[in-house]
């Protein structure tokens, strides 16, 4: 690994924090949003969950092209942009589209396309955004076109709508998925046979970790944040023996003001200063020039600092920063 700053993904971790997912929260069928890129981890992760979920999901045609990249057989549910111009790459690349609107299926219809075209209705019985009538359900069933196929019913359902989001699925055979129950809302919720997950396998735990914790397994930060000391010089200003080490993460590479320490040498040490290119740290007599210094870790996770969940944990996959998986680097990034 050639590059000062890089970001580690561990699969392990991602593996056990999905283990620990399906005991808390059993359920027939696992959907794992990897939107944007895996929300910045990488799609290469994909290859090491191929077996253990059985769709995965997407809002943008470019996150569509790069799971095919790495698998081209796994279930990919797209709930993007659908239109007359895109429609056949959805099709040519096994997309379960995400249909709101009968219309869609009704231009689609009139495309006469004659591959088979699987798709889930998004159901709405507030009528804002989605299906919102019985009769649309029975309208899409008397067409009954060889091409289509129905796999289910999705719904981010408020437990007073539940009445009438049935009434409006009735028509539907009740063997088809039922998606229902998303990260925000992981309970069972009635006949939902489906979750769809998303931050949860990289290790975010809502709570901050207490000292000797016990009866909660907590999730594994899943990704690591390397940098290298660059230099070491004693700080004069203080009467005491201070170091300062100066690492090549500032501000410009994502480097907050809330992360207060760093992990180095098997220590925690406290971050003193952050700029646009580099950051100070304050250490000991024990810190050398070279040294591995991990921004954030298992050993340092950013549960202890950032409070918004989870936007800010991403927040440090800057799109310059290499991420590793054991000894593969994405092809998108190019190091010299």
């Amino acid at each position: 690994m050639k590059s000062i700053n890089y970001i580690n993904i561990n699969t392990e971790y991602i593996l056990d924090n999905l283990k620990i997912i399906k005991e808390k929260y059993p359920y027939p069928n696992y959907i794992l949003n990897v939107s944007n890129h895996a929300f910045a981890h990488g799609m290469y992760l994909i290859k090491t969950l191929d077996e253990q979920i059985d769709y995965l999901y997407v809002n943008h045609f470019d996150d569509l092209l790069m799971i095919r990249k790495y698998n081209n057989t796994i279930p990919v549910i797209y709930h993007g942009e659908i239109h007359e111009d895109n429609v056949y790459d959805l099709i040519m690349n096994n997309a379960i589209l995400v249909i709101h609107d009968l219309d869609i299926l009704r231009d689609i219809r009139n495309l006469n396309i004659k591959d088979t075209l699987s798709f889930i209705f998004y159901i709405d019985p507030t009528g804002y955004l989605g299906i919102s009538k019985k009769q649309d359900i029975l309208e899409f069933l008397e067409w009954d076109n060889p091409h289509f196929n129905l796999l289910g019913v999705m719904a981010h359902l408020q437990e007073k709508d539940y009445e009438e989001f049935k009434h409006i699925i009735r028509p539907i055979n009740n063997s088809k998925l039922m998606i229902l129950n998303s990260e925000e809302d992981k309970r069972k919720i009635q006949g939902s046979n489906t979750i769809l997950l998303d931050f949860s396998i990289y290790g975010i735990n809502k709570i901050k970790r207490k000292l000797f914790q016990k009866n909660e397994v907590l999730l594994k930060q899943a990704f690591s944040l390397y940098s290298k000391v660059i230099s070491v010089k004693k700080d004069v200003n203080h009467k005491k023996n201070n170091f300062i080490a100066v690492i090549p993460f500032g501000y410009h590479h994502g480097m907050s003001d809330e992360i207060k320490f760093v992990y180095l040498n098997s220590k925690l040490y406290p971050v003193q200063k952050v700029f646009s290119e580099t950051s100070y740290l304050l250490v000991d007599e024990n810190i050398e020039k070279g040294m591995l210094v991990e921004i954030t870790s298992l050993h340092n996770p950013l549960e202890n600092y950032f409070s918004s969940y989870p936007l800010s944990y991403f927040q440090l996959f800057n799109s310059n920063i290499p991420i590793v998986y054991h000894d593969y680097i994405l092809e998108k990034m190019l190091i010299y």
